[in-house]
C-alpha cells in the first residue's frame, strides 16, 4: 500500500485494539478493478479450480463496475493472516473507512463461535484444489472433468451445515469408524480415494440377509455420503470432497451476513468518526448513506441498526423480566441506566448467528422505532418475523436428508424433505434427482409434499 495508507492502517489498528477488538494480523493490498473483479468471482481468493462459473461471475462484476452500476470497495478473506483487498482509485477517506470495516470483520471471524472450527489456511487449500482439478483435466480431458464439475456443483448445497461443529462422544457409533479400517492414512479428503482403498458400494441384499443400515442414521451430508459410497472414479470422488469442503467453508459467512456486516459498519463508524476533519465529514456522510440506504433487503442497514438498538437497550436497562412484563407503550419510554450496552454487543458478536440474532432482538419496539411497520400493522409483526427467519434457515434452501441407501432392498437412495408448509420447485427438484441418479447409478427417490399430499418423486426408475 501507499505510505499514507500504511500509516492510517496502523492508526486504525491501534484504535480498534484499544476499543477491545481482537484479531490476527491483517494484510492489506490495493488492487485495480479488473483484479478486484477476479478476486470477487473467486470468493475472495487469488486461485480457484478452473470452471466457467467463475468466468461468468468475473464478467458480471467487471461490467457492473465499467458501467458505473456499482463497485466493490473491499474484499476480506477469513484466513490467517487475514487478507484484505482495497480498490485502487478510492479516496483516502473511503480507504480509511474500508480498513476500519475490515478490522471489525477480522475481529468477527476471530471471535464468533460459528467460525471456530473453520480452517484458516483456505488460501493454500484452494490452491491445492485448483492443482488437483487441473491435473485431473490433463489426465481425463478438460471436457469430462468440467461436465463432472457441473454435476457436482448442482448438488453443492446438499451438505450438513452443522457437520464442522459435531463432536461425538468416545465410543459412539459412527459410520466412518465402522466402515473404514483403523489403519487408514489421514490425508486431505479429496486425496483419500487415492491413498486409501474406497469401500464397496452397497449391493442388493440376499434374501434373509440383515445388512447394517446405510447410513446408520438419517444424514443431511448427502454430498459427503456420495463421495464415500458412490461408484465413481477416485478423481470424481476427490472433486465431490473439494466441492463439499469449500461449501462448508462458506456456511458461517452466509449464516452471519447480517450480524457480520452490521458489526463491521458499527465499528468503522465508531473508529473513524472522531478522526474526521470537517472536510471529510460530508464525504463520510455520503458513503454511510449509500451503505445504509433502505433499498430492498439491506443486511448492512438491518445489522447496524439492530446492533445500535441492542446497545441502547442495554445502556438504558431495557431488558430483563421487569422490562418484558411492561405493556408495549411503556417499554418504548422505559429507562433504567446501566451502561452495559458495549458489553452486550461483544457478547452478541461472540455467540449469535443471524437466525438467533434476529430471533432474540428483532422486536415490535424496534420495528416501530425504525418505521418498518405502522402501529396498525403490529398484529402482523409475528408472522412477518417468522417469514424472515424461515427465509434465513439453511441459507434459504430446503432441508433434505438421506434416510436409506438400500431402499426397497435394491441399493436405491431414499431422501426425505423436511416439509414446513412450503412446497419444492418441482422442476428444480427433478433436475437434482436426475443428477443424483447419474452419480449413484441406481434410482433415487424423494419423499415430499405436493398439493398437501405426501408424494414420492423419483429419477431413474
Amino acid at each position: 500500500m501507499r505510505k499514507e495508507l500504511r500509516r492510517w492502517a496502523e492508526i486504525l489498528r491501534e484504535r480498534a485494539l484499544a476499543e477491545g477488538l481482537s484479531f490476527p494480523p491483517v494484510l492489506f493490498e490495493e488492487v485495480g478493478p479488473e483484479e478486484m473483479a477476479m478476486l470477487a468471482a473467486y470468493g475472495g481468493f487469488p486461485r480457484r479450480y478452473p470452471h466457467w462459473r467463475f468466468g461468468s461471475e468475473y464478467l458480471r462484476y467487471r461490467e457492473t463496475y465499467r458501467y458505473g452500476l456499482g463497485r466493490i470497495y473491499e474484499l476480506v478473506a477469513n484466513t490467517y493472516p487475514v487478507h484484505a483487498y482495497l480498490l485502487k482509485g478510492n479516496t483516502l477517506l473511503a480507504q480509511k473507512l474500508v480498513m476500519a470495516h475490515v478490522y471489525a470483520h477480522a475481529d468477527f471471524f476471530h471471535n464468533n463461535l460459528a467460525f471456530k472450527p473453520i480452517p484458516k489456511d483456505m488460501e493454500a487449500e484452494m490452491a491445492h484444489h485448483a492443482a488437483f482439478v487441473e491435473k485431473a483435466m490433463e489426465r481425463h480431458g478438460a471436457r469430462s472433468v468440467e461436465e463432472f464439475l457441473d454435476l457436482a456443483l448442482s448438488l453443492e448445497n446438499l451438505i450438513d451445515p452443522h457437520a464442522p461443529y459435531i463432536q461425538r462422544r468416545e465410543g459412539e457409533d459412527r459410520e466412518e469408524e465402522r466402515e473404514r479400517p483403523p489403519d487408514r492414512l489421514q490425508v486431505r479428503p479429496y486425496l483419500d480415494p487415492y491413498v486409501n482403498p474406497p469401500p464397496a458400494p452397497p449391493k442388493e441384499a440376499e434374501e434373509g440377509a440383515s445388512p447394517i443400515p446405510l447410513p446408520p442414521r438419517p444424514t443431511r451430508d448427502i454430498l459427503g455420503f456420495l463421495a464415500r459410497h458412490a461408484p465413481l472414479a477416485p478423481w470424481q470422488k476427490g472433486i465431490l470432497e473439494i466441492i463439499r469442503e469449500e461449501s462448508l467453508y462458506y456456511v458461517p459467512q452466509a449464516a452471519t451476513k447480517i450480524l457480520n456486516e452490521g458489526w463491521a459498519t458499527y465499528w468503522h463508524t465508531r473508529l473513524l468518526l472522531p478522526l474526521l476533519s470537517p472536510e471529510e465529514a460530508l464525504e463520510f456522510a455520503e458513503l454511510q448513506a449509500g451503505l445504509l440506504a433502505p433499498h430492498g433487503f439491506n443486511p448492512y442497514r438491518l445489522g447496524y441498526l439492530l446492533l445500535k438498538e441492542v446497545e441502547e437497550r442495554w445502556d438504558k436497562g431495557r431488558f430483563g423480566p421487569e422490562y418484558e412484563a411492561l405493556p408495549l407503550g411503556e417499554r418504548l419510554t422505559y429507562e433504567r441506566p446501566t451502561g452495559l450496552g458495549l458489553k452486550q454487543l461483544f457478547q452478541v458478536r461472540t455467540i449469535h448467528t443471524d437466525l438467533s440474532f434476529l430471533d432474540s432482538f428483532l422486536t415490535p419496539e424496534f420495528a416501530l422505532r425504525q418505521r418498518l411497520l405502522n402501529p396498525e400493522d403490529l398484529p402482523r409483526f409475528a408472522e412477518a418475523k417468522k417469514a424472515l427467519l424461515f427465509r434465513l434457515t439453511n441459507g434459504g434452501y430446503p432441508i433434505v436428508e438421506l434416510v436409506d441407501a438400500n431402499y426397497g432392498n435394491r441399493g436405491e437412495l431414499l431422501l426425505e424433505h423436511a416439509y414446513e408448509g412450503v412446497e419444492l420447485d418441482l422442476k428444480k427438484t427433478q433436475a437434482v434427482l436426475e443428477n443424483l441418479y447419474r452419480l449413484w447409478g441406481r434410482p433415487v427417490h424423494l419423499k415430499t409434499v405436493v398439493g398437501e399430499k405426501e408424494t414420492l418423486l423419483s429419477a431413474g426408475s
